[in-house]
């Protein structure tokens, strides 16, 4: 288990529609990261779902893994990974987009991930599709964008983020 006080002295100002970067340690992720250039290899969405949050006020990541988009509790997710972390605010002027954003990110639950794209964005990039989804895909639409997807490493070139924080 991973020391995860970085994300508690945080999380009460994460919000619905950030953006985490996660840079693993496994072979793969060392792959995405040669391949694109990048100190990062995986990006997922910050989800808050006020009505069921509890006491604890929970916090979730919906994200596109191996066997589909997910909805993964954040502090588990943080407590097993290997590798590194870091939390991308929306800027302020985003905020009033959080809510479209949880919504569309909830509405991907089950679509199944999207290997064909991955092994595309070898040769060159590929076009935003709803059928299946990668990670940054679902990231960059979930954000209202579309055409040729960023990797997970070009996705603060939206300039829609605040400076990022390192919450593992």
């Amino acid at each position: 288990m991973n020391d995860i006080s970085k994300y508690i002295a945080v999380k009460d100002q994460m919000k619905t529609g950030d953006l985490l970067q996660w840079r693993s340690r496994s072979i793969i992720g060392a792959l995405i990261r040669w391949r694109t250039k990048s100190e990062v290899n995986h990006s997922s969405l910050v989800i808050r779902l006020s009505e069921y949050e509890g006491l604890e006020r929970r916090r979730f990541t919906q994200e596109a893994l191996e066997h589909g988009v997910v909805l993964n509790l954040l502090s588990r997710r943080l407590a097993q990974f290997s590798g590194e972390v870091w939390w991308l605010p929306l800027k302020d002027e985003w905020n009033e987009k959080r809510q479209g954003i949880g919504e569309m990110a909830l509405s991907y639950t089950g679509i199944p991930y999207d290997y064909q794209s991955i092994a595309d964005q070898i040769i060159g990039k590929v076009f935003s599709d709803t059928k299946e989804l990668f990670c940054s895909e679902l990231c960059y639409i979930c954000y209202g964008f579309s055409g040729k997807v960023l990797s997970p490493g070009e996705m603060p070139e939206l300039e829609i983020f605040k400076e990022a924080v390192q919450i593992l």
